[in-house]
């Protein structure tokens, strides 16, 4: 019968052929067995784990074995079907000894360089000399492994591709960012966690203030990235990162070649889209409450609503309330002006550098860096102002005590029930404050000196009836005497404060209260450091010092 090998066999040496082929399957995927009638071929399919090889690349390991007249067509041939069944691929001729074969690929990159050894057929096996002259052949000079070279000689047969050699991949440079020297995200506000584990409700850290000439955002450049690198040793260049612009708004410039951002202001920095801004007003569009938490800022606030009860408004400018400050507790360095008033119980506390203007004030305590202007009345209240306070409308001032540096001018003072109400004129209230605290220290320090005294004569007096003292009373007499020494001392230096004070005081008596209709009967009054209970009604009086005497005469 005709077998498809070129010549009639037979069977049974066929059979025995296959079965050595199919026995060395486990070795080597591609056999070559040279016969009296030809040159054969036979080509196995991968058992599992194993990748088979390419029809290109059986074609090119065949070619390698330097075979005559060879049949290229059934090669292919049984390269594709790999079923195992010998093909003739050349005319009978005798085997030739073969060393073994180094076959080193690149693929299309350069990036990776892929290394095959083929067995020895009666030859030389693959040293390392003959894997490095098959790198320097393809001029592969970058990334080799040398555990790759000495496994193949080892192996000397390597049917599956091993990476011999891998380029390095080009990094490609980050892109230009901006770092944000203040929070940019708008998220609501969380309350402070105080160091004792309690929670501040009434602080939510909404504001984020910055002063003139601080930074508040840098850029990063783009980087530009790091080459790579061919196993053929050309380099591969590295895509730049992209360029970020750094954009600014209102109070703020750049610098530094447009890389840094600074404040121009002082004010509140938000990022509003992708622009830096600083604003100098910071605007509450309702009350301020637990919603917004105490509000600490370093420009003017302007409070659309109310200031409610225990929340605190703290600005280096002016602020402005349109509704009323309810027991609430605002500081500022410029004006302050309420719309409608100023009322409180226990926490109500308002300073400012400059004047307050309000509708009226009730049960608060105020002071004021320059006038008090209130619209309606000032009721049971401790006031003070280093210029002038001035109350129109009803010009009502009951109750509690109203300091002026300058004048006191309104319509009513006091009531008819006798409320005490108390009105002082002509010393500016922190030279009276300042005063008063230095005599309470006097006064103080006074009462430990005479402790002491008492303590050092006590001993002094143990030790000349004694002889001497026990050591523990010596040390204790030392030390007293020590602390004398050293309040006697203070205490000179608090009398010459108390008399500079003092003559401050003196030299600035002067100031008038201005008492458009009636001040009652019961009212207490101070100008300068003379001093007058009112006992009668006086109508349409002014009040001034004189010498050492209050007197009052018809308002002018």
């Amino acid at each position: 019968m005709s077998d498809g090998f070129g010549n009639n066999t037979d069977m049974d040496q066929v059979l025995k052929w296959a079965n050595d082929m199919t026995n060395k399957r486990s070795n080597d995927l591609v056999k070559l067995d040279y016969r009296d009638d030809g040159v054969y071929l036979a080509v196995f399919s991968p058992q599992a784990g194993e990748n088979p090889q390419s029809p290109e690349q059986v074609v090119k390991d065949i070619e390698l074995r330097k075979i005559q007249n060879l049949d290229f067509s059934k090669v292919r041939q049984a390269a594709t079907e790999m079923n195992g069944v010998p093909v003739c691929i050349a005319p009978p001729q005798p085997e030739t000894k073969q060393d073994g074969l180094v076959n080193l690929e690149l693929n299309n990159t350069k990036m990776e360089a892929y290394l095959r050894v083929s067995p020895p057929e009666g030859g030389q096996p693959v040293t390392r000399q003959d894997i490095e002259n098959a790198l320097k052949e393809k001029n592969v000079i970058f990334g080799i492994n040398d555990d790759i070279i000495d496994r193949a000689v080892n192996m000397q047969m390597v049917s599956e591709p091993l990476v011999i050699a891998r380029g390095a991949a080009p990094i490609d440079g980050e892109n230009a960012r901006i770092d944000f020297k203040f929070t940019t995200d708008v998220l609501p506000g969380k309350p402070t966690e105080m160091v004792d584990g309690r929670v501040d409700y009434y602080s939510l850290n909404l504001i984020q203030n910055v002063e003139q000439g601080e930074v508040l955002a840098v850029k990063i450049p783009a980087g530009q990235g790091t080459p790579g690198r061919m196993v053929t040793g050309e380099e591969v260049p590295a895509k730049p990162g992209k360029d970020i612009q750094l954009s600014i708004g209102k109070n703020v410039e750049l610098r530094e070649n447009n890389s840094v951002a600074v404040s121009t202001a002082n004010g509140h920095v938000l990022l509003s889209g992708n622009k830096i801004n600083v604003s100098n007003v910071y605007e509450v569009k309702g009350d301020v409450d637990f919603n917004t938490g105490n509000i600490e800022f370093n420009g003017t606030v302007i409070v659309k609503g109310s200031v409610r009860e225990g929340f605190k408004v703290i600005a280096e400018g002016d602020v402005e309330v349109m509704n009323t400050i309810a027991d609430g507790v605002v500081e500022c360095t410029g004006n302050l002006k309420v719309k409608n008033g100023i009322v409180g119980r226990t926490k109500s506390k308002i300073k400012a550098g400059e004047s307050v203007f309000t509708r009226f004030i009730e049960n608060s305590s105020v002071e004021s860096g320059g006038d008090i202007v209130v619209g309606e009345a000032i009721m049971h209240s401790k006031v003070s102002a280093k210029k002038s306070i001035v109350v129109g409308g009803k010009g009502v001032i009951v109750g509690g005590i109203s300091r002026a540096g300058e004048e006191i001018n309104c319509k009513i003072v006091g009531s008819p029930l006798a409320t005490v109400t108390e009105l002082e004129t002509g010393i500016n209230p922190e030279l009276r404050k300042e005063h008063s605290a230095l005599i309470k220290e006097k006064q103080a320090k006074e009462q430990d000196y005479e402790k002491a005294e008492k303590a050092v004569k006590l001993l002094n007096y143990i030790k000349e009836t004694q002889g001497e003292l026990p050591p523990d009373k010596l040390a204790v007499l030392v030390r007293v005497s020590r602390i004398q020494m050293q309040l006697a001392e203070e205490l000179e230096q608090l009398k010459q404060s108390v008399e500079n004070v003092e003559f401050q005081i003196q030299q600035s008596e002067r100031g008038r209260i201005m008492v458009q209709g009636v001040i009652h009967s019961g009212t207490k009054v101070t100008i300068g450091s003379a001093y007058m209970q009112v006992h009668d009604d006086y109508n349409f009086a002014c009040l001034t010092k004189v010498g050492e005497d209050i007197k009052v005469s018809s308002y002018r």
